[in-house]
C-alpha cells in the first residue's frame, strides 16, 4: 500500500496516518515500524514507535521526529509512504520545488523532479 502525506508544522513531533492504512492492518495494533529513505536499500533503518488513540488513529511517535531531522524534512515537504506488508515503510521525499530530495546514501535518485514540474506546468492555467 501506497500513500501520501504534506508535512505541516504539528507534524514534526509525530505523523498521523492514514485511516485506510489502519483499516488495511485489519486489527493488528503495531508497537513499532521501521522507515527508510526509498533509495538507500536497508542500509539505514530507522526504528520509530506506534501509538494509537482513544479513537483508533495511528501515530508515527518516538522516533519521527528523529528522522525529521536526519532528513531534514521541512513545512511543505511532500511524502510518500510504501508499506512493505513486513513492518517497514520505504519514504520518498519531494520537497517544495515538487522535486525528489536527493541524499548522499541515495541509489536510485532519479529524474522524478522532471515528471512532476511537467505535471505542475501541464495543470497550471496559462
Amino acid at each position: 500500500m501506497e500513500f501520501f502525506t504534506i508535512i505541516l508544522e504539528k507534524s514534526s513531533s509525530r505523523q498521523v496516518l492514514p485511516e485506510n492504512f489502519v483499516k488495511m492492518l485489519d486489527g493488528h495494533r503495531p508497537k513499532n515500524l521501521k522507515l527508510r529513505q526509498a533509495g538507500n536499500g536497508l542500509r539505514k533503518l530507522w526504528d520509530v514507535e506506534v501509538v494509537f488513540d482513544t479513537d483508533g488513529s495511528m501515530y508515527l511517535d518516538r522516533g519521527w521526529k528523529q528522522f525529521v531531522r536526519a532528513y531534514d524534512l521541512r513545512h511543505g515537504y511532500f511524502l510518500v509512504f510504501r508499506y512493505d506488508g513486513n513492518a517497514t515503510f520505504a519514504v520518498k521525499v519531494f520537497d517544495t520545488t515538487l522535486c525528489r530530495r536527493r541524499y548522499q546514501d541515495d541509489d536510485d535518485a532519479s529524474m522524478l523532479c522532471l515528471f512532476f514540474l511537467s505535471i505542475r506546468l501541464w495543470i497550471t492555467p496559462i
